[in-house]
Formats: structure tokens, C-alpha cells, sequence
């Protein structure tokens, strides 16, 4: 499905939640109308959230918090491992083997039992969430060494494999658009959906305005954009996300910028609805509330953050290459930005100098100075940012 025709029904949902609203009510799949929570709340979720809107790392994770097997068997689908697979669970066997080698020869300590040899790789999600102190910091130890195992392997495999760029950019936006039919389908406040590629004026543009910027530290060159019907249909989207499209582990540290959710509206979505309550936000990293591009009007808000978006390599190489290459895992990583807005904020950055067209012109006054110093000649009118 095209993301036209997406947007035609996203805007049809849209139409008939406004509806309800006026009436304070919530239009559900079966057209019976309620209230949509945050469904389904747990610890993990909450962690997700925070550190999608906190700018953290998961390597500076201490614990996890997760309460049963079910849960972390849903985490490592959405990163690409299913437990019901024979050739998946060996990978994260070897994962695990190499990690706790790793740490073993770095540091002098012996790790413990159950973290060497837990029954499987769930139990380890579990140990790392409530097992005996010097246990648990042990599992999660192991856990974090697991990952940038994995992240390394997968950045490897991209490097071997004969894919295009186009093809990865192709596959991702088909994975993101099926889960945003699915939202939709769920009932989630989604107004519109536009997934989009930066053009090559706008990659130039971005690597002279930022002189710390190389071209392998552009994120957005595939992005997608969600408007939401209101700021409360925020976190909803985030935790859906993050459960069902990219893990939270493969967020890029530094790259989250919230400019519309005070710490007080993620706590009450999500912390409240805890029978008891995580560590403290001042455990995390903050939200950001600062300007985060000098050619960015501070009057621009919105919710953004990069992911790396796990995807399988089953349809993007033939069977022999599959095998070549197994001891590098099944896994890519392709790197996305969202942006996510609510229907007022939306409307506001387009007004006055948040707006994109005044956005452009600061960005370009600068890529003036720097390539001609002053006098500049005069800029061209302003070129589209971003291709269907």
C-alpha cells in the first residue's frame, strides 16, 4: 500500500476520532467508542520510553525489568530473533558464549553460574532484572556485551552483502509502512503518515551547514514522519513502536530531541499506571529541552529520534550467500529517523520562523558564508528537503 493510500484512510480514522472527541468519547476498531490507554503497561515499556525520549545508551543500563518470559520473548522478535527457530537460538548462544568470554578476559572476576550457562537466553533477560544483586549486574553486563556484538557483526555483514542502498531504504519502508497499517488498524491516534527520502540538495546542503557532520553521520536520509491527533496520543505511538517496529536498544545515543513532552506527561502515561514505580527520571539522562541545529527556530517542536532498524536478510541475497556469511548473523541494521508531532503542534511550526521555508534560509545563509564569505551571491528559492 502506498503511503497515499494510507494517508486517505488515516485521515478517515482522523475524521471520525475528532468526532468522537467533541463527544469525549474514542472511536475502537469495532466502531463501539471508549477510552484508548496505553495498553498493557509493564516496567519494560516505561523503560523503553524513557530512554527513547532521554537521549541515554543502553550500555549504561545497571538492570532490566522485565517480569516474564513472554515479554522478553516479544523484545528479541522485534530485534530479529525468534526463539522458535533452531539456527536463531544458536546464534544467540554463540552471542552469549563470546560475551562472557569477553568480559572474562577483560576483567578479573568469574561470572557467575546461572549467567554462564542460564537454561536459555531468556532466563539471562530475567536474571538481569530481579536475580540476586552481583547476579543480576552480571546478566546485564553480559547482555550489554551481546549487543554491540551483535551491532558490530551486523554493520560487517552490510559490508560482504551485495545490497543497494535503494533495496535496504526499499525493505525498511515496507517493514515501517505494514506497522503503520497495523496501528491504524488499532485504533492509535495516527492523523497522517509521510515517509520520505532527503534529496541529494539537501544531503549537500547538510554537510556544508555543519562542519562536524560527515556523510556517514546523516540519519535522516530515510525519514518518516508522524502527526498524531493530540500530544496524549504521543506516548502511545512511542510504546507501540518500540514494541512492535525497532527495539530500544538500536536508538542512537544523542540523536533524540523532544521538544513537546515535559518529564510530568511521560510520567503520568506510563509511571502511573505501575503498581510500583521505576527509579527515579533523575536516574536517566534528561529530556531534551534545548535547540538542537542553530538553523532551527527554537519556536520548532517536535519529538524525534534515529533508530537502526533491524532487518532480515532472507530477501535481500540468495541462499548461498546466506550461508557464506552466517557467522555474521541474518541481521542488517538500516538507519531511520522519525519525527513525530501532534496536530496543533504541527500547525504551529507552520507559522512564522518555525516554519520550513524560513528553516531552509537560515540553513542556507550559512552554507552561503561558508562557501563564499561575504558579500554571498543572492540563494535560489527554497528546494524541496525530501523526495516521495
Amino acid at each position: 500500500m502506498s503511503s497515499e493510500d494510507t494517508n486517505i484512510k488515516l485521515e478517515a480514522s482522523h475524521s471520525a476520532r475528532l468526532a468522537a472527541a467533541a463527544h469525549g468519547r474514542s472511536e475502537t476498531k469495532d466502531g463501539e467508542f471508549s477510552t484508548l490507554p496505553v495498553a498493557d503497561v509493564t516496567p519494560a515499556d516505561v523503560q523503553a520510553v524513557r530512554l527513547l525520549l532521554g537521549d541515554g545508551s543502553v550500555v549504561d543500563w545497571r538492570r532490566l525489568f522485565y517480569n516474564n518470559r513472554e515479554e522478553v520473548v516479544r523484545f528479541l522478535d522485534v530485534n530479529g530473533y525468534r526463539l522458535d527457530k533452531p539456527e536463531e537460538r544458536v546464534r544467540l548462544t554463540d552471542l552469549h558464549t563470546r560475551a562472557v568470554e569477553f568480559v572474562e578476559s577483560t576483567f578479573d572476576m568469574e561470572i557467575p553460574p546461572r549467567v554462564r550457562r542460564p537454561v536459555d537466553i531468556a532466563q539471562l533477560f530475567l536474571l538481569a532484572s530481579r536475580g540476586r544483586r552481583w547476579e543480576q549486574r552480571a546478566a546485564c553486563v553480559v547482555l550489554k556485551m551481546m549487543h554491540v556484538i551483535n551491532h558490530l557483526e551486523a554493520k560487517k555483514l552490510s559490508y560482504h552483502l551485495s545490497v543497494s542502498e535503494r533495496a535496504l531504504f526499499k525493505a525498511a519502508r515496507d517493514k515501517v509502512d505494514a506497522c503503520i497499517e497495523a496501528m491504524r488498524e488499532e485504533g492509535l491516534g495516527i492523523a497522517r503518515y509521510e515517509p520520505s527520502r532527503k534529496s541529494e540538495h539537501s544531503l549537500l546542503t547538510k554537510l556544508i551547514s555543519k562542519p562536524q557532520v560527515t556523510a556517514a553521520q546523516i540519519f535522516d536520509k530515510l525519514r518518516f514522519r508522524l502527526t498524531v491527533c493530540s500530544r496524549h496520543d504521543i506516548v502511545p505511538v512511542l510504546q507501540w513502536l518500540t514494541r512492535h517496529l525497532f527495539p530500544y536498544n538500536h536508538v542512537v545515543a544523542g540523536e533524540t530531541h523532544n521538544r513537546i513532552l515535559s518529564e510530568d506527561e511521560v510520567f503520568r502515561a506510563l509511571d502511573e499506571q505501575l503498581s510500583e514505580p521505576l527509579p527515579s527520571w533523575k536516574d536517566h539522562t534528561e529530556l531534551d529541552p534545548v535547540p538542537f541545529n542553530p538553523a532551527t527556530s527554537r519556536l520548532f517542536n517536535m519529538v524525534s529520534f534515529v533508530v537502526e532498524l533491524p532487518l532480515r536478510i532472507d530477501r535481500l541475497c540468495d541462499e548461498e550467500t546466506r550461508k557464506n556469511f552466517s557467522h555474521l548473523g541474518h541481521l542488517l541494521l538500516v538507519t531511520l529517523e522519525f519525527q513525530v508531532f501532534d496536530e496543533e503542534t504541527a500547525q504551529t511550526n507552520r507559522r512564522g520562523e518555525a516554519n520550513h521555508d524560513a528553516y531552509k534560509t537560515r540553513q542556507l545563509s550559512v552554507v552561503a558564508q561558508r562557501l563564499w564569505g561575504r558579500p554571498a551571491p543572492p540563494v535560489r528559492p527554497v528546494l524541496e528537503d525530501f523526495e516521495d
